[in-house]
């Protein structure tokens, strides 16, 4: 009689402190999947303890000693099964990915490999995507395999001595809004500088560390600090290094908002491809900075290259959906040279590519919209989520834009006006209805929605330009005047041809229509 072999067992291992506000999503995510859920607590002062005992944990408690790796291994020592899978407060796992990885383990998992997983943060609501990194997280229980390091600590010095290979798994692991909360990064940033600088007055400075205090600086906006730090890192970095890519992302994020920074980012981003040529995120930052010098030529053609050749490191942060991204800056690149064709051509080849992507439907939509071809736009606003909020009154706005590039006002501030009462606040809505009230010459129903408009978008140069033009107006009261113009050139279209999009490393001006 044949023996069959038991099922590996599969720990989660979670360290934890003050994880109040997440720790029960993280629970919830993995209670189905795992044979065993240990969480180490190192001196939570908040609920922490209450909401992880009401879920079936090996619960231990340890005191926090600013060491990372130290709460790990700690962690790590108090596991049974075969396998394990770390976890942050916080991050969780979507039903279909965990049942897919319990399967994987079943099947096809070898304790010859550890497995990196991609952990993504979801946008803050002035980013233009979330950003993903590859990171390790799916290990064989062994017991050399060992973190390493105060902070940023990893496990790739101790599956190399044991001789455990790393692949990559599809899986995703989400993080939850409140890693994104700017409240959240600041405690974090003030806590990875006290432990970096404790790590180099033991062991003196190393790329990993010169990177986190970059980046920690830069998240509290002492670009200056922030700068010095990456810059070390560059010369400390080994040539083509992941270190010494993350390095230049953070020296170019860290001169962003500057004034006449873009010539330096360029430069930076020159010497950045010669080592990293096809890197999906220096070429969108080097066409944002080509693009702010007006060289609309040059910046698509590095758009292009980004599309259809980028590549990206998986263990850096970046970019989720950065291909699309690419796709969507070509396409606003080309519009600006008045290459309409070939500007659709791009969206609807990339769309084939990525039929489920929102973010170019979108694109396509507000493309027609300025074609003022209302049906193709409502086409392709169905191809949007069903369950997005305020649908139909985003479908009463469709109609007024494009009513509104036609300029037909009347018309089109009806319908503007119903999708906005109707709560939608999608930038197209408050786009096109400020700019018919604009155009219509009523600038007492128009400043309110700016203001709003303002509180929800502040990084947006288009609606910044919208309140100068409302002011001067204001000061301007006493001149009689009927129709208030608008536009750089066409009645009616919205005041910029490049509004501001933050990409994360440079920022890139591109268009939204």
């Amino acid at each position: 009689m044949s023996q069959t072999n038991p099922q590996p067992r599969l720990s989660v291992a979670i360290v934890v402190r003050n994880g109040e506000p997440q720790i029960e999503k993280t629970l919830e995510s993995i209670k189905s999947i795992a044979d065993e859920i240990v969480v180490l607590d190192t001196g939570s002062v908040d609920r922490t303890l209450e909401i992880v005992q009401n879920y079936q944990v090996q619960l231990f408690q340890t005191s926090w000693l600013d060491d990372f790796a130290a709460a790990r291994n700690e962690c790590l020592s108090r596991v049974c099964g075969d396998w394990v899978l770390w976890l942050d407060a916080g991050e969780y796992l979507e039903p279909e990915d965990g049942r897919q990885l319990r399967e994987f383990l079943t099947q096809q998992a070898d304790t010859a490999n550890a497995y990196m997983m991609i952990v993504k943060t979801p946008a803050n609501g002035q980013e233009v995507s979330g950003e993903q990194v590859a990171r390790v997280r799916l290990v064989p229980n062994h017991p050399a395999v060992q973190f390493e390091g105060r902070v940023r600590e990893s496990l790739a010095p101790s599956l190399a001595a044991t001789g455990i290979s790393v692949e990559g798994l599809p899986f995703r692991i989400q993080r939850g809004e409140y890693d994104v909360l700017p409240k959240t990064k600041a405690e974090k940033a003030k806590r990875n500088i006290r432990i970096a600088d404790l790590e180099i007055k033991e062991t003196g400075p190393s790329s990993r560390l010169l990177n986190c205090l970059g980046d920690s600086f830069q998240t509290l906006n002492d670009k200056v600090h922030g700068s010095q730090f990456f810059r070390h890192a560059l010369e400390g970095s080994e040539r083509g290094s992941v270190d010494m890519l993350e390095a230049y992302y953070g020296l170019l994020t860290t001169l962003d908002g500057q004034e006449d920074a873009v010539e330096t980012q360029l430069a930076i981003c020159l010497e950045a491809l010669e080592i990293f040529p096809l890197d999906s995120q220096l070429l969108c930052a080097m066409g944002g900075y080509l693009q702010m010098q007006g060289r609309l030529d040059l910046a698509a053609r590095s758009y292009e290259t980004a599309y259809k050749h980028g590549q990206i490191d998986p263990q850096t942060w970046h970019l989720d959906q950065i291909q699309e991204i690419a796709a969507v800056c070509l396409s606003l690149a080309l519009q600006l040279q008045k290459q309409e064709p070939q500007a659709l051509e791009v969206l609807e080849e990339a769309v084939g590519y990525y039929p489920e992507s929102v973010r170019l439907h979108r694109q396509l939509m507000e493309f027609y919209i300025k074609q003022c071809d209302r049906d193709k736009a409502l086409a392709q606003m169905d191809r949007l989520p069903q369950d997005m909020p305020h649908r139909e009154a985003l479908r009463s706005v469709v109609r007024g834009a494009c009513l509104a590039n036609e300029k037909n006002w009347i018309a089109a501030r009806s319908y503007l006006e119903t999708g906005y009462q109707a709560g939608c606040r999608d930038q197209l809505c408050m786009r096109w209805l400020t700019v018919t009230l604009l155009s219509t010459g009523d600038l007492v129903k128009a400043e309110p929605i700016l203001i709003e408009w303002a509180q929800l978008d502040p990084t947006n140069l288009e609606v910044q330009k919208y309140l100068e033009i409302v002011s001067q107006r204001n000061q301007q009261s006493e001149a009689p005047s009927t129709t208030t113009r608008t536009d750089t050139g066409t009645p009616g279209a919205p005041i910029l041809d490049r509004p501001h999009t933050n990409i994360d490393i440079g920022q890139t001006e591109t268009t939204d229509f």
